[in-house]
This record gives C-alpha cells, sequence and structure tokens, in this order.
C-alpha cells in the first residue's frame, strides 16, 4: 500500500503546457533522495532524459523546498504552474481534491491487490477526473 500511495500520490502529476522545444521541468518531492520517493523521483529524472534524448530533463526539488517546506501547497503550485510536476501524498494534495481522501482511510484497502483494484476501476476513475479537473495531469 506504502508502494502505492507513493505510486498515485503520487504518482508524479503534470502541469498541462508543454512546448516542441527541449524544456527542463521542476519536479517537487515531498522528501530527499535519501527516501525511496526522493530515490524514485531521481530514477524517473534519469529516464525522462534518457528517453527523451536529451529534449526533455526534469530537475528535481527535494523536502517540498519550492513551496519553502509546505506540503499542503505543492497541488495548488503544479496548478499555478509554479511546479511542473510533483511527488507528494494524497493525504497533503486532498484539501484541494477531497476524492483523494480515499486513500487515506484506515483498513479500507487491505493489499496490494485491493489497490489494483480501486485504482483501475470506477474509483480511480472517478479520482483521476476530480484530479484533472482541477488543473492538473495524474500519471
Amino acid at each position: 500500500m506504502a508502494r502505492f500511495t507513493a505510486g498515485l500520490a503520487g504518482a508524479a502529476l503534470l502541469s498541462a503546457a508543454f512546448s516542441a522545444q527541449a524544456r527542463e521541468l521542476s519536479v517537487s518531492t515531498v522528501l530527499s533522495e535519501a527516501f525511496p520517493w526522493g530515490q524514485a523521483a531521481e530514477k524517473w529524472a534519469e529516464l525522462v532524459e534518457e528517453r527523451s534524448g536529451g529534449e526533455l530533463t526534469l530537475r528535481v526539488y527535494p523536502n517540498s523546498q519550492l513551496v519553502s517546506g509546505d506540503q499542503t501547497r505543492e497541488f495548488s503550485a503544479m496548478r499555478s504552474g509554479l511546479i511542473d510536476a510533483a511527488v507528494g501524498s494524497t493525504i497533503n494534495w486532498s484539501p484541494q481534491v477531497p476524492e483523494l481522501n480515499l486513500f487515506s482511510l484506515p483498513f479500507f484497502i487491505p493489499d496490494e491487490a485491493a489497490v489494483d483494484a480501486v485504482t483501475g476501476g470506477d474509483a480511480g476513475t472517478m479520482v483521476f477526473e476530480a484530479i484533472e479537473s482541477r488543473g492538473v495531469i495524474p500519471l
């Protein structure tokens, strides 16, 4: 479940605008590279640069430093374009997207099979639509 939360939550969310030219995007992470979420963001940046042939690079900003350490501001910062993407927690973004509270309910999702069922079903579709309706594209 923790892996899923890191994945969905973050699942890394991108702001809407992209251009055809080489571009660097900012990625905010809640934790530093000493932790799995930070390591995942660094690996993601490495793969994006490699697979885009250098046309797209991700610059990772750990510890929510782009929002002065206030994790609850990451979602709003993505909406406004201050941050291009983020790897964060659903609980931190739930003030802006209440549907994300689904993943904070204790014992509702007991194992990874249940996570897959929820995210791959109607509930997952509903949550992704709720995120997108607020101006952020979920990945």
